[in-house]
């Protein structure tokens, strides 16, 4: 039997493409961060925006890739699916920045180191876990179960985080639209959390189908 992989070796645009999209996630983040990490500091969405834009070429490349190849490594569907789930990243990203910098008096003083260790630790294990497609063997399934067991864990993390957060504001301590305000912006925070999750259980359940 012919292996798929000596078929498709020099078929990888489809991985630098997921790659790529995975890289503007994480400078998404990255720039989330730093955002967050000085609240008070005036912002500007441009990054976020780019970020989104650039990741939206990219998933229009792999969808027109699609429709033009005739066969690829990876079904296309799931090419496909995980294209769309690795975009929601960014796109997410640049909604939470875009509540973020029209209330900045009520974010001012808000301690979010904690949620953004949580986003550091979820986008490396997509990074790493996106960089396991291009190597496909039976090796490789117990990797993506490690890493993406650690995504589980840290999206578990990220649940308890806003429980946290959302009984200190129902605390009755905090001005009722700080409460709205925060409210929007945790749920927004765990919700990128969730995208990178998603994006794991994707490219661990096409590791698994290819190992």
């Amino acid at each position: 039997m012919i292996s798929l992989q000596k078929i498709f070796a020099k078929d990888d645009k489809f991985f630098t493409l997921l790659e790529a999209s995975a890289a503007e996630g994480s400078t998404s983040i990255q720039a989330l961060n730093r955002l967050l990490s000085q609240p008070a500091a005036t912002a500007s969405l441009e990054t976020f925006h780019q970020a989104k834009e650039t990741d939206k070429k990219i998933t229009d490349q792999i969808n027109e890739a699609l429709v033009a190849s005739f066969v690829t490594q990876l079904e296309k569907e799931d090419i496909e699916v995980l294209s769309h789930a690795l975009y929601r990243i960014p796109k997410t990203v640049e909604k939470f920045a875009e509540r973020f910098t029209i209330c900045p008096p009520l974010v001012k003083d808000v301690d979010f180191s904690r949620h953004i260790a949580l986003l550091d630790a979820a986008t490396i294990q997509v990074v790493a876990l996106v960089g396991l497609l291009r190597t496909l063997g039976s090796g490789k399934i117990h990797v993506a179960k490690g890493l993406n067991g650690q995504l589980q864990q840290i999206e578990g993390d990220a649940d308890a985080l806003q429980i946290e957060m959302l009984r200190d504001l129902y605390s009755g301590r905090h001005d009722p639209i700080r409460v709205i305000a925060l409210r929007d912006l945790f749920e927004l925070l765990e919700t990128v959390v969730d995208r990178c999750r998603d994006a794991g259980n994707i490219i661990t359940h096409i590791v698994l189908k290819n190992s």
